[in-house]
């Protein structure tokens, strides 16, 4: 196994540098922050935090401290939230 510490002592080694594959183009984001899906939704970061305290809200990822939402996650949230009348039976009550 060769040894990964080099002469100029910056990490990575250009020997591993070599042997990498760099992507140019990854695809879509697949994971937002707060504040990237609060603008996505149309709310603000405050009630998503909201959300995530009471339930309710959108499914989350925590990757170490950091809270993540995945944008297809965000998608079928609002898309089950959709109406099309404020009323579910369409009566008028008065």
């Amino acid at each position: 196994m060769s040894d990964c510490r080099n002469a100029g002592g910056r990490w990575p080694p250009a020997e591993i540098m070599r042997r990498a594959v760099l992507e140019k183009d990854a695809g879509p984001i697949p994971f937002v922050d707060t504040e990237a899906a609060a603008r996505h939704l149309a709310l603000t970061p405050h009630t998503l935090e909201c959300y995530r305290s009471v339930g309710g809200g959108p499914a989350f990822y925590k990757f170490g401290r950091h809270v993540r939402y995945a944008v297809r996650d965000l998608d079928a949230w609002a898309a089950a939230r959709r109406h099309e009348r404020t009323r579910g039976d369409g009566s008028r009550r008065y």
